[in-house]
């Protein structure tokens, strides 16, 4: 399928961001390919897959629509996430763009602080942020409640 075709729910194609994706029990493939090279080596593998996805993600959105306001285009990605199942993903924008964006994201599909779970979610919100900003990113903090099932993250600016 070349990158500019639709893709069509009626032939069993899940589209999200104008996009074909794949259901996968993401929360398995991050336990495994950290049990394949190792946590860190893990994490940072997931970091640079997600960052890229989310770059090109936030990019081709506002490529897409290029009237609409940096909050108009996150909430366009938070509904994405919620879609993809990823959870239900809030974002706090800072009145300064230096400052820390929050991402809040209750009952995410992968959990987890540390290897490739603990970059999934947050990595790719670094990546958007970074397209929609025009500079990088980097993941602060990532942090996962249990008992709330809520997964906190922050992305800053370089």
């Amino acid at each position: 399928m070349s990158e500019d075709a639709v893709c069509d729910p009626e032939k069993g194609e899940l589209c999200i961001l104008g996009k074909r994706h794949i259901a996968v029990d993401v929360q398995t493939l991050c336990s495994y390919l950290d049990s394949l090279v190792g946590v860190k080596v893990g994490e940072v593998i997931m970091h640079n897959i997600e960052f890229s996805l989310g770059k090109m993600d936030a990019a081709r959105l506002r490529a897409e629509r290029p009237q609409s306001s940096l909050t108009e285009l996150v909430e366009h990605l938070t509904n994405a996430d919620r879609l993809s199942g990823t959870g239900i993903t809030k974002v706090t924008l800072p009145e300064n763009p230096q400052n820390r964006i929050l991402i809040e994201v209750a009952n995410p599909g992968v959990n987890g602080t540390a290897g490739a779970a603990k970059e999934f979610l947050v990595a790719w919100w670094a990546g958007a942020f970074s397209a929609l900003y025009d500079k990088e990113f980097d993941v602060k903090h990532v942090a996962y409640d249990e008992g709330k099932k809520l997964l906190t993250g922050a992305v800053a600016a370089r």
